[in-house]
C-alpha cells in the first residue's frame, strides 16, 4: 500500500504539471479532486482483489459554466505494481450545447506518461477556434 501511495503522488504530480488540476471522475464515479476520487475508486476495486484493472479518469480541461461550451478529457489509465500508473490513451471532445454531440474530437495513444499533452495543447486542438477579421 505504501508503494501505491507513492504511485498516486506521481500521477497527481504529472497531471498537475500538465495543467489538469481540477476535479475528476474515476470510471464515471467518485467526483472530487484527483487524490480523493482515485482513493475512493481504489478502495472499492481493491476489496478482496490484488489487481487494479485499467480505468478511466475524466476531467474538464475547459469549463466556465453549465451553459458554456466545454472540453472533456478522458484518460485511460493502467496500473503496474513496479512502474506505477501509466496513461495509455487520451480522448478529448469539444461540446458546445446540451445535445452532448462533440463538435471536434482528439484521440492519442501515449508511449509514456511524458508524452501527455498539456491542458492548453488539448484545448487548442479541439477547443473553440479564434476568428480573425479578414480585411
Amino acid at each position: 500500500m505504501r508503494r501505491l501511495g507513492l504511485h498516486i503522488d506521481e500521477l497527481e504530480k504529472l497531471l498537475n504539471e500538465k495543467g489538469f488540476d481540477g476535479h475528476f471522475l474515476c470510471n464515471s464515479s467518485f467526483p472530487g479532486k484527483l487524490r480523493e476520487s482515485l482513493h475512493q475508486h481504489l478502495m472499492e476495486i481493491l476489496q478482496g482483489e490484488t489487481h487494479i484493472p485499467s480505468f478511466y479518469l475524466t476531467t474538464y480541461s475547459l469549463w466556465k459554466d453549465e451553459d458554456s461550451p466545454y472540453v472533456q478529457c478522458d484518460f485511460k489509465v493502467r496500473y503496474d505494481k513496479g512502474h506505477g500508473f501509466g496513461i495509455d490513451k487520451v480522448d478529448a471532445k469539444y461540446v458546445v450545447d446540451r445535445s452532448f454531440n462533440p463538435v471536434r474530437t482528439f484521440e492519442t495513444r501515449l508511449k509514456s506518461n511524458e508524452d501527455l499533452p498539456t491542458r492548453e495543447n488539448i484545448n487548442s486542438l479541439v477547443g473553440p477556434r479564434k476568428r480573425s477579421l479578414k480585411l
